[in-house]
């Protein structure tokens, strides 16, 4: 009996030192936990990834928006007032990050402006279409709101407009030549419809994709050109630029 007894004591001995390893650990309790925490990581990588925009989002939106001209010099037109008029559009997002995006609106716009002179107190109107281009930083969790801005270039086209009904109309300049009479060619101009210049929007974007947008985009190129003495066209000291605010909501799918 007591051989049998040994040999089953040295094999318990032999087991138990079998089953620990270099560290002196129990592999038995180790392997379970290195699997345990392999599964944890592959589990946490698969949320990352969930959390990750799509590559390609879009929407739409409204607002109402106010826009004038900014003048900074003296001419024909001296004064322009702001009044409201409206925005609808819709726009793509390429996501390059989750932090970074690439935005691209198209804009059509109903803008109204009242502007003052020497020889001119109008309303004008035009109706036109924007096309931004915004580059986007993001900071929130993108899955329950987050704060977006955005700068970029935006280029305006106009399909209407009372715009150059203002122009002093040059027949009545060749009228006043030819019977003499003295002709002043301070206050004979042209407004330019389309134009190019700088945009801007900051807002901050809902768990439900419904966002709060504020805008803003001025002109970089001047819209009026004079008449010269000779008939011809000049550029002189005055110069206008379009600029235009305007605050709307908006939705993104996701």
């Amino acid at each position: 009996m007591k051989r049998y007894e040994y040999l089953l004591l040295c094999i318990a001995v032999l087991w138990l030192s079998g089953a620990r390893d270099a560290h002196g650990q129990n592999s038995l309790i180790v392997i379970p936990e290195k699997i345990q925490a392999w599964d944890t990581e592959i589990n946490l990588d698969t949320i990352d990834m969930e959390k990750l925009p799509k590559i390609v989002t879009g929407g739409i939106f409204g607002a109402a928006n106010l826009s004038n001209f900014l003048i900074t010099a003296s001419g024909e037109i001296t004064s322009s007032y702001m009044r409201f008029g409206g925005d609808i559009g819709g726009f793509l997002d390429f996501h390059v990050t989750k932090h970074f995006a690439i935005q691209g609106r198209l804009i059509f716009t109903a803008e109204e402006n009242y502007v003052k002179g020497v020889h001119i107190r109008k309303q004008l109107w035009s109706f036109g279409l924007d096309i931004p281009v915004y580059f986007m930083g993001r900071f929130g969790n993108l899955n329950q709101g987050y704060l977006q801005f955005g700068f970029g270039p935006f280029t305006h086209f106009t399909f209407a407009s009372n715009i150059n009904a203002y122009s002093n109309n040059p027949a009545e300049k060749m009228s006043a030549i030819s019977t003499g009479e003295e002709v002043d060619y301070s206050h004979l101009y042209k407004l330019h419809d389309n134009h190019s210049g700088l945009a801007a929007t900051i807002g901050y974007e809902l768990a439900l994709g419904i966002q709060i947008l504020f805008n803003y985009q001025v002109s970089i190129s001047d819209i009026v050109t004079y008449y010269s003495d000779n008939g011809g066209l000049k550029n002189v000291n005055a110069a206008i630029y379009p600029q235009r605010f305007s605050l709307g909501i908006g939705y993104r799918w996701k």
